[in-house]
């Protein structure tokens, strides 16, 4: 299989005007990431770039518990630089694959718009009177031809989120 990180990724506000309910794609729910044989092609493109976010963070890393040492970093630093986002691509699919653990218990969106596939995700949380509110939204451009109405997506039962957006074969 070839990995070509060729998908081009841009950010737009979280609250979009265009928001189309009707757009919104089901997310799958699976098991533990690192241990469901649905996750197997994508693993290790998602592991590589754990081991990115923990180098650049200086994060000791624990090889028996790569993830939790990857969740200790976003304890101390939810900024969108430590959200762990790994693509590869095949002969039939393109893959996204990020983590959305810290918006599991809130609301966490999948949506096809034109040729974009947009994920969003928000959660709030109250403590001692004090309100918070983190949100991201991250937009995916796929290169060649892609069958937009066949995207796919599935979240882990630990908060890894994979869209899968199958290419349209080109003629011979």
């Amino acid at each position: 299989m070839e990995n070509k990180n060729t998908t081009t990724l841009t950010e737009q506000k979280p609250e979009s005007p265009n928001c189309k309910e009707d757009s919104l794609l089901p997310i799958a729910e699976k098991g533990l990431f690192f241990h469901d044989s649905f996750f197997e092609d994508i693993q290790k493109q998602f592991e590589t770039a754990i081991d990115q976010i923990l180098d650049t963070w200086g994060e000791a890393k624990s090889v028996s518990d790569l993830m939790s040492s990857y969740r200790h970093v976003r304890e101390r630093n939810l900024q969108q630089e430590s959200q762990v986002m790994a693509f590869s691509e095949d002969d039939q699919n393109h893959k996204v694959v990020l983590d959305v653990h810290d918006f599991k218990n809130g609301d966490v969106k999948v949506r096809v718009e034109e040729n974009q596939v947009v994920v969003e995700g928000r959660v709030e949380k109250e403590e001692d009177d004090f309100k918070s509110t983190k949100s991201f939204c991250r937009r995916f451009n796929f290169p060649g031809k892609v069958n937009m109405e066949a995207v796919s997506s599935a979240v882990s039962s630990d908060g890894v989120l994979t869209i899968t957006a199958p290419k349209i074969p080109q003629a011979a």
